[in-house]
């Protein structure tokens, strides 16, 4: 197999995975009755240590950053407003709605920071990239009205949870990359979700939280953690190193097609047809985007 097949293949194989992560955190919450931001703690923490192991094993000096001052309080920052606050959010719209939802909402994002780099460069951005928020706007639209203005089809909290959400991604994108160009990806990254976690912590230090644990369940949590998480993660990067950005943001699109798709077969939420349609909008504005891309970095004979 060449290695942009495979990288193609790791890539999608990633995005599919993310999407059904989103399923079992749903799958979670519904049947342990434990709280979102309870999972976002225990998530990332689990998660951040699994990932500094590897980057320990893989032999990167996980302890440097925290040596200089000013990247120390950079990472502390990413991990608060970024990996904590893409994780409860994400969550929260999961809890108010549905993982579908909530993944799609989240897509959201790449069309947030080609506005935001738009706006600070005072550049004027291109027809696809205008393609691309016309098509965000009217899928979100559809997702959360099913086409009548005067109603939701979701709630309020879920909408807010949901746009918060392709915020926090947008910044979590854009943040770090200074950090991991110093440090590597899964350090920095790592760090963040530890970090991240152990913020919450003095919020439950001191209560008992009750809620229901069974073999399922800890299936359930095994698989979202080392699977949708860190597994995830690991293949990801490794797809879009041989394959690049574009094509790897174009083949991530498979991530809320398939949370979709596996909340209506496992978890039976109903998905009607202004979903699937804004579902498809909001994806295209991806495709736009990463078509964008491929534009303006290819190479003039």
């Amino acid at each position: 197999m060449s290695s942009t097949r495979k990288g193609m293949l790791n890539v999608l194989i990633a995005a599919v995975l993310w999407g059904s992560s989103g399923v079992c955190a749903q799958y979670i919450m519904a049947q342990s009755q434990m709280s979102s931001p309870f999972l976002t703690m225990v998530r990332l923490l689990f998660a951040g240590f699994i990932l500094l192991t590897l980057a320990f094993v893989h032999g990167d000096k996980i302890f440097r950053i925290l040596k200089n001052r000013k990247d120390a309080f950079s990472l502390l920052v990413f991990s608060l407003v970024g990996a904590l606050t893409v994780q409860l959010t994400f969550l929260l719209t999961i809890e108010k709605s549905n993982a579908a939802t909530a993944t799609v909402l989240q897509f959201l994002s790449p069309t947030i920071i080609v506005a935001w780099f738009a706006l600070v460069k005072k550049a004027r951005p291109g027809p696809l990239v205008f393609a691309a928020i016309f098509t965000s706007l009217i899928g979100t639209f559809l997702l959360v009205t099913h086409g009548n203005p005067t109603s939701l089809s979701v709630s309020p909290a879920a909408v807010f949870w949901g746009i918060a959400s392709a915020f926090a991604a947008a910044f979590y994108t854009t943040y770090p990359s200074t950090l991991i160009a110093r440090y590597g990806t899964l350090t920095i990254v790592g760090w963040s979700m530890l970090l991240g976690g152990a913020f919450l912590l003095p919020f439950y230090a001191d209560r008992s939280q009750t809620f229901v644990v069974n073999g399922s369940l800890v299936l359930a949590f095994f698989y979202l953690v080392v699977i949708g998480t860190s597994l995830t993660f690991s293949l990801y990067l490794k797809g879009a190193q041989m394959i690049g950005g574009p094509k790897a943001s174009i083949l991530s699109c498979a991530e809320p097609l398939s949370s979709a798709l596996l909340s209506v077969i496992l978890l039976g939420v109903s998905f009607a047809l202004p979903d699937w349609l804004g579902t498809l909008l909001i994806l295209s504005s991806v495709v736009l985007i990463s078509l964008d891309s491929r534009k303006r970095t290819k190479p003039t004979l």
